[in-house]
């Protein structure tokens, strides 16, 4: 019997979503958890997280933020601008890259930041395409993966120590526990 979210309604055929005894998956309880979360302390701890990763220099990349084109990653390029970082912009591409997505990738380069783009061999993404349909029921699950591996080996590549990631899929939208309360890759 297919049970929904009490709250949001979200299937519990959704991988790693669970519902408690409450019938509240735990994608929401996350969110409810918002409301107890001391934002002042958390934006102190990234200030100090911050400092540590600036480059005295100001020669270097301070942090790597992946970007897809989308608001949220927009908005976190110009955040890390407004607090003195010198972002790399990493992107994965996508098969299906919108207009407005590519638009805003290139309204970064306004901003004064560098920014990378890596794309696989069109015909290894097919055939992973296809695998990732077959074997997972996604034909996007390609473009996930590399949504999160291309950033940490463009870190790994040119050295640079810190990924400032927008989300906690895992917290955000329900997966583990344990991945949900993990800060640290």
């Amino acid at each position: 019997m297919l049970t929904y979210c009490n709250h949001c309604v979200m299937p519990d055929t959704k991988p790693d979503l669970h519902l408690d005894e409450e019938g509240i998956c735990n994608a929401c309880r996350s969110f409810e958890n918002r409301m107890m979360v001391d934002w002042d302390k958390r934006y102190q701890e990234l200030l100090e997280i911050l400092d540590r990763y600036r480059s005295r220099s100001g020669s270097n990349w301070d942090c790597i933020v992946p970007v897809s084109g989308g608001k949220d990653s927009t908005y976190q390029v110009v955040r890390m601008l407004q607090l003195g970082m010198n972002p790399l912009c990493v992107t994965s591409t996508t098969c299906d890259e919108s207009a407005l997505g590519r638009r805003n990738i290139e309204n970064l380069k306004h901003l004064g930041v560098d920014h990378v783009q890596m794309s696989p061999n069109p015909l290894i993404r097919a055939k992973l395409n296809r695998i990732g349909l077959m074997q997972v029921g996604d034909i996007s699950w390609p473009e996930h993966v590399g949504i999160f591996t291309i950033p940490v080996r463009a870190a790994v590549q040119f050295s640079v120590p810190l990924i400032v990631w927008g989300e906690n899929s895992q917290n955000e939208y329900g997966g583990p526990a344990a991945a949900a309360n993990n800060n640290i890759l």
